[in-house]
């Protein structure tokens, strides 16, 4: 995983181009022809993931020209929902960018969970993620209908009736989510469903269908807490009162949940998600916490690549030693952020120098070294 370049934007849609051109147009690439992709574009770790994630891009396209180049017809309630699991910055919403915007140059929208209420209350309904499909497909309805949607911070939806405790917050309460979920459970099982082409700010435009039998659907999370949740469903019932064994959590927020216990639906209902909508997902992807090594990788390759850049056009040489970058892989290992935790070690120390040293012709190399367990910048 690396952090999310700026280049990425919704690909130019040519004008009075047909879908079928479109979609013949469309590079088909086996799934190990994308996780190489995936590589090439900067992502780092995560092979158990990338590997579930290619096979579900190749499945996109090709279900893409079944239909509309092939002239099968979609299979009736088959849909292809799938929820990423993991901890933060671990690469989830970037590997659905990398996949289905970059690699696969398909309608693609990622959207906050946190936004969306019950219909009828104040927030968004869960129908304008297919309006923001529509916009990123350029106002064309049968484009936005080959498109993939991303539900970013989807475990926030977790109602109050939940008795999990989320890791660093004591809670997993939202007052919205139980009508939140349950509007979701038609929208990722319909083969069709109408959105507000205007995003419901006015009454005066009627809504309009769109096809979802080819749209996929992709749920992330970190679902801090859910494996401390399925451990204890998973062991023996405590007992209440006297003879209760005291037990001692080692709640962590940078942990993998595994296989066996994501199949727990128990596990998530307990977390507060009615286990229909866990029911919608077909595939459940789990993603483990970034290790020394790849974020090493990350570091070097994508974080410190693009601040050198920054300081080249101020006429500036950025070096920064081996231990200073240790020094950093160290402090993101230590918040648990995954790759976001390089940043937030790095930027401190880089505004220092880019404070002292920015529109100083004079100066020609800036340096990060470690002090002790401090960083301090040499020029040169």
């Amino acid at each position: 995983m690396s952090p999310r370049p700026d280049h990425l934007q919704a690909l130019p849609i040519e004008r009075g181009e047909s879908v079928r051109e479109r979609i013949a147009a469309l590079e088909v690439h086996s799934p190990r022809e994308i996780d190489q992709r995936l590589s090439e574009l900067g992502y780092r770790g995560q092979q158990e993931a990338r590997r579930a994630a290619a096979v579900l891009a190749y499945r996109h396209v090709r279900r893409l020209r079944r239909i509309h180049l092939e002239g099968i017809a979609p299979e009736y309630g088959v849909r292809e929902n799938c929820l990423f699991l993991g901890p933060t910055g671990s690469g989830k919403t970037f590997l659905v960018e990398l996949l289905f915007r970059e690699i696969l140059g398909v309608p693609t929208v990622i959207v906050d969970a946190t936004q969306f209420s019950e219909t009828g209350y104040v927030g968004d309904d869960v129908t304008t993620m297919l309006s923001r499909l529509y916009e990123a497909a350029g106002g064309d309805v049968a484009w936005a209908a080959c498109g993939a949607i991303c539900m970013d911070e989807f475990d926030k939806l977790a109602t109050s009736r939940s008795d999990a405790r989320f890791a660093g917050q004591q809670t997993t309460k939202d007052v919205s989510g139980f009508g939140v979920q349950r509007s979701l459970l038609n929208l990722l099982s319909a083969p069709r469903a109408d959105f507000p082409p205007d995003f419901g700010f006015t009454s005066r435009t009627p809504p309009m269908p769109l096809e979802l039998s080819a749209v996929t659907f992709i749920a992330c999370g970190a679902f801090s807490g859910l494996k401390v949740t399925a451990e204890e469903l998973g062991g023996q019932k405590e007992r209440l009162g006297f003879g209760r064994e005291a037990r001692k959590r080692d709640e962590a927020i940078a942990e993998r949940v595994s296989d066996d216990q994501i199949e727990q639906t128990t596990a998530f209902a307990r977390y507060g998600f009615i286990p229909e909508l866990i029911g919608r997902f077909s595939r459940i992807v789990s993603f483990a916490p970034l290790d020394a090594t790849t974020l090493g990788s990350i570091l070097e390759e994508n974080v410190l690549r693009g601040y050198q850049r920054e300081f080249a056009h101020e006429g500036l040489n950025l070096e920064v030693t081996p231990e200073v970058r240790e020094w950093v892989v160290t402090r993101a290992l230590k918040r648990e952020t995954g790759a976001r935790g390089l940043r937030a070690a790095l930027v401190p120390q880089l505004e220092r120098a880019a404070y002292d040293h920015f529109g100083k012709p004079e100066v020609s190399t800036v340096r990060l070294a470690l002090d002790g367990d401090q960083v301090r910048v040499v020029t040169g």
